[in-house]
């Protein structure tokens, strides 16, 4: 008689377990949703300057982000289940047991970030709005942004860039240095997108994709990198004439920058080597840290 009784909290438990087994692979099969939190936190301490800031702002902001992102990411793979199917791809929703348990994480991490960011203020919230509109417009089957020309790399660096929104509305200081963090990041983006797509011309020809590689040539799409990059250089060095950050941050920043630029130039000569091309795109997601990291130090020693 006991052990009939316990079978329900038995069963009750396994459930409970599966559910904590699908809910940790789902965050372990995007980890690169960690960047947007970074771009958010950085432009945060960025436009709080010196202000001691809020740690549960801090924590509703990294949670928000967090799950703005991986949702995002999981709907895209949601939207591919068909093409994953055939091409027998290996995703987190590639098998049809796993699908509804994916959409429905995907629409309870999308529900709690907004509600998450609707907390902080109103602001926040709106622009996890406008992250959730262009999720949807990357992925869903009748927009498909992700398969057009330039949209696809305009989209996603628009993502980087509202998710660095987040975090200045979120800190609540509204600096002029803070509203710059979001343009960094829009542009490093930008460059992440084609370097991306020079690994991927072989499939995109095959699939009749037309990315910057395809349309510019691949020399053409490391010049607009560089491009970039340089643009960003020329921002750095008009900050500090603005006087918003000191001589040793311009240094420092525009020191990044260059090395940013070597690391392009470097993989120009290797971008049909996976790996070396991996390594660069990790290398530039943590470089707007960094950057921003230098904005805090010229800040700081101006302030003082």
């Amino acid at each position: 008689m006991a052990l009939v009784q316990s079978l329900p909290k038995s069963n009750l438990s396994m459930v409970a377990l599966k559910q904590c087994r699908t809910f940790f692979s789902i965050l372990k099969s995007r980890t690169l949703v960690y960047v947007f939190v970074l771009a958010a936190l950085g432009t945060f301490f960025v436009d709080s300057g010196t202000k001691i800031p809020d740690i549960f702002v801090l924590a509703k902001l990294s949670i928000s982000v967090y799950f703005l992102a991986l949702a995002t990411y999981l709907y895209n793979d949601l939207t591919d289940y068909d093409v994953d199917s055939v091409n027998d791809r290996r995703t987190v929703s590639s098998t049809r047991s796993y699908y509804y348990q994916i959409l429905y994480h995907t629409l309870g991490f999308f529900i709690v970030s907004v509600l998450l960011a609707f907390s902080i203020n109103m602001q926040t919230g709106i622009s996890s709005l406008g992250f959730l509109a262009l999720a949807i417009l990357y992925s869903h089957k009748r927009t498909h942004l992700k398969d057009r020309f330039v949209w696809k790399t305009v989209v996603t660096a628009a993502g980087g860039s509202i998710a660095a929104f987040m975090g200045f509305f979120a800190s609540n200081a509204f600096s002029y240095l803070g509203l710059v963090s979001p343009v960094i990041a829009f542009m490093f983006w930008f460059t992440l997108g084609p370097l991306g797509d020079v690994n991927d011309i072989a499939g995109d020809k095959a699939s009749g994709r037309r990315t910057f590689p395809i349309v510019l040539g691949v020399n053409n799409t490391f010049k607009l990198m560089h491009s970039v990059i340089f643009s960003l250089m020329l921002l750095i060095s008009s900050l500090y004439y603005l006087n918003l950050i000191n001589v040793v941050g311009m240094i420092l920043s525009l020191t990044a920058c260059i090395s940013v630029s070597f690391v392009i130039m470097r993989v120009s000569k290797n971008y049909q080597e996976k790996k070396v091309v991996k390594q660069t795109r990790t290398i530039l997601r943590y470089s707007l840290f960094l950057i921003q990291i230098m904005f805090i130090v010229g800040t700081v020693v101006t302030n003082v």
